[in-house]
């Protein structure tokens, strides 16, 4: 038998079994229609979103760690190590290849990809994005770009939701839905936050859901925060073990700290903004990616803390274990107050630039984590220093605590978001008062200083847009009497409709 004869007979039988699962697919459809209610059929996707989207969230941490330990191995921190100007280059260049030749396309930010695509009506997303985003990120943040895995995340598990709802024939109202519900079990599974997860999709993405898709985010974020923690040997990335009552005495340097936090993330939000847009102004694919792969490198190189997502580092800051900063070839043989601080701001203000060159030149990754990276730090360098002026004795370690939801709060204007991410990966809901006091001040130093900044990966601020949108009732009681008068029936909020309106 010749090789063409071959060929033909192996497309002849894929044929036949793609026709076979389309018969089969649409046997199902049929008997589903007939015997199963619809509220058990919007339960079902919701599980199998969750399962799933739990299921990638677990193996692009696992693929991450995986690659950690490989790159790492005989690596000394405290040393000049060459391997750690080679590793972050390589990751971005191999990822960048992936994506023109592989994927062609770009995967690179996933929140602001699913917010596009939900304002162009793109809701039938690609099967391959379900993996693309997972395998770029893995090799992105493995090999030592600093950055987080929960944007690849997000955009998996909103192909995860487009297919799924292909799959069972739902209308395009439902796929835009699903869309935003796959997103949420995404940021739910892999910080193991379910309500973060819900907020994500409510707050950040600002989907438009009446109470049955909101029982359905509810059901898919449980699902995936639950899947991922079991495949993760029921651990959290950041191991907290301090039970201590929080004293109301520190309230005062609490909003004290807000106020530093908020300040960093103004500082932090414009410098990433600028080195975006200093990165995608280079048009070429290659030097784009030897230009950030570069800085990262030389940047990782001096400062092996920035290597990675750094839950390490986090997990040592909020249990109260000790870190030296100069234990690093740049400051390394220097000791003393002054240098550590020098090496904190080093970090600090290298981070938001970098986390920029992690996904404008050809790598994948998110900038959620990163901000949790650099709240750790802009709370414990708040506590040293009041210790240092002040004679305070504040626990550094609560401060860093507190700093990391401060920080995220002020640089990706999700507050509610924030707290109860911040809560959920820590499982410190003993400090929520402290945390909301903290995350508010934050927020609101950012917006008095800069107030007409918001998230740019989504193009509009999260909290006040969904406060000034048309949709939303005027909180004046005449205005709403006269809203209600004049509202046509067909455009009013109904709550018991089977299939929710598409967004205009």
């Amino acid at each position: 038998m010749t090789e063409e004869k071959r060929r033909e007979i192996l497309k002849r039988n894929v044929r036949r079994f793609g026709r076979g699962v389309r018969r089969a697919r649409i046997g199902y459809l049929r008997w589903q229609n007939v015997h199963i209610p619809e509220s058990v059929v919007l339960i079902l996707i919701a599980l199998v979103i969750g399962v799933s989207t739990g299921m990638a969230a677990a193996a692009l941490k696992q693929l991450v760690r995986l690659l950690n330990r490989l790159v790492l191995t005989g690596v000394r921190i405290g040393q000049p190590d060459f391997r750690l100007l080679l590793w972050p280059l390589a990751g971005i260049f191999l990822t960048g290849i992936y994506q023109r030749y592989v994927v062609r396309g770009t995967v690179a930010r996933g929140t602001r990809i699913i917010r596009q695509d939900l304002d162009a009506g793109r809701y039938r997303l690609s099967p391959f994005t379900v993996f693309n985003p997972v395998l770029g990120c893995s090799v992105t943040i493995g090999t030592g770009s600093t950055g987080g895995t929960e944007g690849p995340t997000a955009l998996s598990g909103a192909a995860i939701g487009s297919v799924v709802g292909r799959f069972f024939g739902l209308s395009r109202a439902w796929l835009r839905l699903l869309v935003g519900i796959g997103a949420g079990a995404g940021i739910a599974a892999i910080f193991k936050s379910p309500v973060g997860g819900v907020l994500f999709t409510l707050e950040v993405l600002q989907m438009e859901m009446t109470t049955l898709p909101v029982l359905a985010l509810i059901i898919a974020c449980l699902l995936a925060s639950s899947t991922a923690y079991l495949l993760s040997d029921f651990t959290f990335d950041i191991f907290f073990d301090r039970t201590l009552p929080f004293d109301p005495h520190m309230l005062g340097w609490v909003s004290l700290l807000g106020v530093f936090c908020g300040l960093y993330s103004v500082y932090y939000t414009y410098t990433k903004s600028r080195a975006i847009r200093f990165f995608t102004s280079i048009r070429d694919p290659w030097l784009a990616s030897a230009v950030t792969g570069g800085a990262m490198s030389v940047c990782v190189f001096m400062f092996p803390l920035l290597f990675g997502e750094g839950f390490d580092v986090i997990t040592a800051l909020v249990n109260g274990v000790d870190i030296s900063f100069t234990e690093t070839w740049v400051l390394a043989g220097h000791s003393g107050f002054f240098w550590m601080i020098a090496g904190i701001l080093a970090v600090m203000l290298l981070k938001g630039a970098l986390v920029a060159a992690s996904y404008c030149g050809g790598g994948v990754a998110g900038d959620f984590v990163p901000t949790f990276f650099a709240g750790a730090l802009t709370g414990y360098l708040f506590a040293i220093l009041c210790d240092a002026a002040f004679g305070t004795h504040l626990p550094a370690w609560f401060f860093a605590l507190t700093g990391m939801g401060a920080v995220m709060a002020g640089t990706l204007h999700a507050p509610l978001m924030s707290i109860f991410i911040l809560c959920e990966t820590t499982d410190t809901f003993g400090y929520i008062f402290p945390y909301l006091i903290a995350v508010a001040i934050s927020y609101a130093t950012v917006k008095l200083i800069t107030p007409g900044s918001w998230y740019g990966e989504t193009g509009h601020d999260d909290l006040m847009a969904l406060i000034s949108s048309r949709k939303t009732p005027s909180l004046r009681a005449d205005a709403v009497g006269r809203a209600d008068a004049v509202t046509p029936r067909s455009r009013r909020i109904r709550t018991s409709g089977k299939t929710p309106p598409d967004r205009k």
